[in-house]
């Protein structure tokens, strides 16, 4: 069966660069709806749609604003399918109504209204005996080691330290207990019948006043244990069989000592897709499985993972740290990726750019790839 193909695709998302970059590698002609438009993305599709965001969900009007030119100039029915990351997990309910005019590609609106709702997924999980740190819906008592989580959040920066926060209900929230440990993230293809592991990253956190569980960065091929490996892909197994994923999806998890305890699936693209779009998965072949898994082609019913021996790649995401403006002579260097466009302006605490670094191990492309962010920052304040 061929993978790749040829066609037309909608790609949605907060920041979609690595998600258009995978489609027109699988050879695709892309249409992309982005927060930031930055000249990456800009320079990848054959067209870009910027649409603002609040709250990490893309605005619903400015979204089918987009899908009604879209349909304007082009057709919708000549789209492959429409798919998506990061900006549909608060309101999932926008996905069926997209649905009934293009094909949305990857998991359903109920599927995903499964993983973010966290009495059901935390209940799925204590069905299935997988371990996860403990989670309350009222406000727990004692505020020590608990922290709130916004549900349908990403990105890290909905997460307050409790013991922080004014003694008062909140709303749209669930409380979780803080859990020691490194911070994993399994990258995987679910089918009907089958479940391919990627791979295995490790996360971090670039915290500041305002967001200290905001989201830094993530190396791939992370060094683990083949037992931690086997642990993690056969959670993630039971729970992709259990909620009917398809498509490309990614696991959060922590781990500690020999166990690994789930924190959340999100059921959509991931962001550490970039770190594995070499070698065995060179040329797009993600987005290609993506799309086929998603179109519910049957696979045989075994656990694939990528065996081959590869170099681990690393991103991490450049804030500013100031209000600033990008400077119309700045030269960015080659492993500068998101690279905004000229005259842009930031405030305190938005994204401007990602660096990437590649090494022979996750702990050296970690170390080149924070030594990068920090080049790019004293570029951007000299």
């Amino acid at each position: 069966m061929t993978i790749v193909s040829n066609g037309k695709l909608i790609v949605a998302a907060i920041a979609s660069r690595s998600y258009v970059e995978a489609a027109v590698l699988a050879g695709f002609d892309v249409v992309a709806i982005d927060a930031f438009a930055d000249a990456d993305v800009q320079s990848l599709a054959t067209h870009c749609y910027q649409v603002v965001f609040s709250e990490g969900q893309l605005d619903r009007k400015q979204l089918f604003n987009a899908l009604d030119d879209i349909d304007l100039r082009h057709g919708l029915t000549q789209f492959v399918g429409f798919c998506y990351g990061a900006g549909f997990e608060k309101t999932p309910n926008i996905l069926s109504v997209i649905n009934e005019r293009v094909t949305v590609l990857g998991n359903t609106t109920d599927v995903v209204n499964t993983c973010k709702a966290p009495a059901t997924f935390f209940g799925l999980c204590e069905k299935l005996q997988l371990p996860f740190p403990a989670v309350m819906h009222e406000r727990p008592f004692d505020s020590h080691q608990w922290m709130s989580k916004v549900i349908g959040g990403s990105g890290g920066e909905h997460i307050r330290q409790l013991s922080d926060m004014q003694d008062k209900k909140m709303e749209d929230v669930y409380y979780q207990r803080f859990q020691p440990g490194m911070a994993i993230s399994c990258l995987f293809i679910a089918s009907e019948s089958s479940v391919e592991v990627v791979g295995f990253s490790e996360l971090w956190l670039d915290s500041n006043d305002d967001s200290p569980f905001r989201y830094g960065g993530a190396v791939g091929h992370v060094e683990l244990s083949e037992q931690v490996k086997g642990r993690f892909a056969s959670h993630v197994v039971k729970l992709s069989q259990a909620m009917g994923l398809v498509g490309i999806n990614s696991c959060d998890a922590i781990y500690d000592g020999d166990e690994v305890y789930l924190l959340e699936v999100n059921p959509r693209l991931s962001a550490t897709m970039g770190l594995y779009s070499g070698s065995a998965y060179s040329g797009g072949l993600l987005m290609g499985k993506h799309i086929v898994a998603s179109q519910h082609k049957r696979h045989e019913n075994v656990i694939r993972s990528n065996g081959v021996s590869q170099t681990s790649k690393a991103h991490q995401v450049v804030y500013a740290e100031h209000s600033l403006s990008v400077k119309d002579d700045i030269i960015w260097p080659e492993w500068v990726c998101d690279v905004p466009t000229l005259g842009s302006r930031f405030s305190v605490g938005m994204p401007i750019c990602t660096v990437i670094a590649e090494a022979e191990t996750a702990s050296l492309a970690k170390v080149m790839v924070n030594e990068r962010a920090l080049a790019i920052k004293s570029k951007l304040l000299n």
